[in-house]
């Protein structure tokens, strides 16, 4: 079977060729990320389901998530990628990527859901999916950001912030005056010729916002709950490189990919109005941003 996705303008296409049941897919969000038929790939990635995961040569570590939960190790062509069941602690994926991370052959075992046995997609795109877009993204000129992006009158904002923040907060603040909300959790940002592009993501916050939609982006703000009154500050570009290294989703596994997100940041930091924002839960804050021209927007509102 084939499953093709568009995430952030790219196409990931996954191919499984035994026609094994996917179980509990497409799952919300992910059904409205699905790309039309056809659609030239920029991801190729072939999947086989089977009982026992065949043995990868492995080169040293490069990277470890959580304490082993998956692993990124060197390899003659490119890297191998491991991750576990975090039930069972044992391997349930593996995968080989290419060094330009388009193509991978990935093995997965079988599941049992309701008395059927089949797969699971999501065990595929969460990590070996997500660290090839990752990298690419990064090497492209780009990156994965913790973050709500709203879009309202051809106007793309990103407020980022650590969880409990208040993106959800914002994102259903605006979505009562109509804004398109791309995410109120996860964003894409890609550089395009003199701008910046955000896209909606399925990955989604306790809002449940996601939209298969991009905007360009202009204006980042570093959000947090206020208290009397709205404030809205100038971020200075150290602070705002601070800010979203914090947030975003860093391709540690690769140096070359660390340094280009490093450059995307420095870019964006320099070419892009970046703001602390204290708000209230009012819907005056909708209005504030949309009214304050960017250039002005100094000191308390």
């Amino acid at each position: 079977m084939h499953i093709e996705l568009q995430l952030g303008g790219h196409v990931i296409r996954i191919h499984e060729p035994h026609d094994y049941p996917c179980l509990a897919w497409p799952i919300r969000p992910f059904d409205k990320f699905l790309a039309e038929p056809g659609a030239s790939p920029d991801f190729e990635i072939d999947v086989e389901v089977c009982a026992t995961l065949p043995d990868v040569k492995k080169g040293p570590l490069r990277f470890d998530a959580a304490h082993g939960y998956w692993t990124v190790f060197e390899s003659e062509s490119g890297l191998v990628i491991e991750s576990l069941s975090p039930q069972l602690l044992q391997p349930r994926a593996r995968a080989h990527i290419s060094p330009d991370y388009r193509t991978v052959r990935a093995w997965i075992l079988p599941e049992f859901h309701l008395g059927q046995v089949g797969w699971s997609p999501m065990h595929l795109f969460n990590p070996i999916v997500e660290v090839c877009l990752l990298s690419r993204l990064a090497l492209d000129g780009g990156l994965l950001l913790h973050a709500a992006g709203v879009a309202i009158h051809d106007q793309g904002y990103i407020f980022t912030g650590a969880s409990g923040t208040g993106k959800s907060t914002i994102a259903q603040l605006f979505a009562d005056q109509g804004a398109l909300i791309l995410s109120d959790e996860r964003v894409i940002l890609r550089q395009r010729g003199a701008h910046v592009t955000v896209y909606g993501t399925p990955w989604v916050g306790s809002g449940q916002y996601a939209a298969q939609a991009s905007r360009l982006m202009t204006g980042l703000y570093g959000i947090r709950h206020g208290e009397h009154r709205h404030r809205l500050e100038p971020l200075s570009p150290t602070k705002t490189m601070s800010l979203l290294l914090q947030q975003a989703f860093l391709p540690h596994w690769d140096r070359a990919a660390m340094e280009t997100t490093l450059d995307f940041l420095a870019s964006l930091t320099a070419h892009t109005p970046c703001f602390g924002l204290a708000f209230l839960n009012q819907a005056d804050v909708v209005e504030l941003l949309q009214t304050r021209p960017v250039s002005l927007a100094t000191g308390i509102a």
